[in-house]
């Protein structure tokens, strides 16, 4: 069976406990990062003061090998194995890797089951103060300009979130400052974290600042 498992975001804590039993009860751990994923997974079983019951095996599963690795991974579920997908933080799937294997494993009939966890967009989504009753989610923009001003164009009344990195930021920024000078913004950064930080303003206010870790964006139209 495969368990998509949501991982914390940044505050360890936030981890559930069904998450690291099913952690620990798994034959296979499909790993955006293999290495990161290890040092997490050693202090949520310390954390709980839980154990692996089972003889593990870590598998690197990323964007860039996702196509590579499916097959080995279907044969691990078709073999009767239980595995597990996660990605860096988060929950898998949603601007993470996992979409193809889930869609195979659909198609094939092999169960599957999602184990809920922190999310980047739901907290973002809250932490902004803005209204929400309309929730449009971006995932990361596309790199060019010309991409990201089309896209811009057909966005409706509501709250936008999208994820961005702190190198691309004041870019977006600008362009956003552009389309769009009087949206209200929100930027939320290092969520869960000690260094939690929001910032609100205008496109044009909140450029040309330096912003560090990691990004989630909320506009309201």
């Amino acid at each position: 069976m495969l368990f998509i498992i949501g991982t914390s975001i940044g505050n360890i804590e936030d981890t559930t406990l069904r998450a690291v039993r099913t952690l620990c009860s798994a034959e296979i751990i499909l790993a955006e990062d293999t290495r990161t994923f290890g040092t997490y997974y050693k202090r949520v079983k310390e954390l709980f003061k839980l154990s692996s019951k089972k003889q593990q095996k870590f598998l690197s599963f990323h964007t860039e090998n996702e196509f590579e690795q499916l097959s080995q991974a279907l044969e691990l579920l078709k073999a009767g194995l239980d595995v597990v997908l996660v990605s860096e933080s988060g929950m898998p799937v949603i601007s993470d890797p996992g979409a193809l294997l889930l869609s195979h494993v659909i198609k094939e009939g092999i169960p599957y089951t999602v184990i809920p966890g922190p999310s980047a967009l739901t907290t973002a989504a809250v932490l902004s103060g803005f209204k929400t009753e309309r929730l449009l989610f971006l995932g990361f923009l596309p790199k060019k300009e010309s991409q990201i001003i089309s896209l811009l164009k057909n966005l409706k009344d509501g709250a936008v979130i999208f994820y961005e990195s702190p190198h691309r930021i004041n870019k977006t920024l600008e362009i956003l400052a552009k389309e769009l000078p009087n949206t209200k913004i929100a930027i939320c950064r290092e969520m869960t974290k000690k260094f939690e930080e929001v910032v609100r303003g205008t496109p044009g206010e909140l450029s040309g600042k330096t912003y560090k870790g990691e990004l989630t964006v909320v506009i309201r139209l």
